[in-house]
């Protein structure tokens, strides 16, 4: 499932492909996609558009129009392409032509579950304005986290997947920024002290940046389709040998999600006392 390096590297490629472009052709093949409207309106409000910096915003992407604004979240399975030739590519949802200079380009938006979401109007969803901090554009305020979480029992794993909390961390960066600050899972959010939330808050970013640093191609690749690579630390990887000390790696569930982590470098208080300033 995209996460915000996931979402960040489609940006980057869609800033390539379409910032400064104008839409020749818009052409949305299931409807299901849209986030309100019909196709043919949708595709009436994108032609002759100029595309300006594609931006992000946790797991959301925003193409603002020199009239009006487009909207993308690529939800589990979600990608954006650039199609070789005019043959529809397998799984596409929507696809733009473009034009810039004298370069012309078509780019297909691909989603086997059609989980994703499309939208383009006159103004911002307002998803987008209720979005917390992104914690790579903005960074981590660690004081604000002490404040958000300090009278929260929520077991942190699940905490840190509030969008409203920081934007864009999903199941697999907490996975592994919990890992990486040496945090239970199952840790209630208000026990973890000023230090714990620090490591936290350098793990989510060592993790995003190792993340994005692996990604590369013409289109993402994630770790659940068949073939793919696990670049991940512990995510994916219940019952193997922790990368750090060898200990078998445990598997639990938490608030639906699968949650992996060692028994011996995330040991700690489950339950416990205020968070220790």
């Amino acid at each position: 499932m995209p996460e915000l390096p996931e979402v960040e590297y489609a940006r980057r490629q869609l800033q390539r492909w379409l910032g400064g472009a104008t839409i020749t052709t818009a052409v949305v093949h299931d409807a299901r996609l849209l986030h309100a409207g019909t196709a043919r309106r949708a595709e009436h409000a994108l032609v002759g558009r100029r595309i300006g910096t594609v931006e992000r915003r946790g797991k959301w992407l925003r193409m603002p129009l020199d009239e009006g604004v487009a909207f993308s979240h690529l939800g589990m399975t979600g990608k954006w392409t650039l199609a070789k030739d005019e043959a529809p590519l397998r799984f596409e949802r929507l696809r733009l032509d473009v034009v810039k200079g004298r370069v012309h380009r078509s780019v297909r938006y691909l989603d086997p579950r059609l989980f994703g979401t499309f939208a383009v109007g006159g103004k911002d969803l307002p998803v987008w304005d209720a979005l917390g901090p992104d914690p790579l554009h903005d960074g981590i305020d660690v004081d604000r986290l002490v404040e958000k979480l300090a009278r929260k029992s929520v077991a942190i794993k699940p905490a840190l997947l509030d969008q409203t909390l920081l934007a864009g961390v999903g199941n697999i960066q907490a996975t592994d920024a919990l890992f990486l600050a040496r945090v239970d899972p199952r840790r209630p959010s208000s026990s973890l002290s000023r230090t714990e939330l620090t490591a936290i808050a350098r793990g989510i970013d060592t993790s995003i940046r190792r993340t994005l640093a692996h990604e590369s191609g013409p289109q993402i690749t994630y770790v659940e389709e068949a073939g793919a690579d696990n670049p991940f630390l512990v995510y994916g990887r219940g019952g193997e040998p922790c990368p750090r000390c060898g200990t078998k790696l445990v598997r639990v569930t938490q608030a639906g999600r699968t949650t992996v982590y060692c028994r011996h470098c995330q040991a700690g208080e489950r339950r416990g006392s205020r968070p220790r300033r």
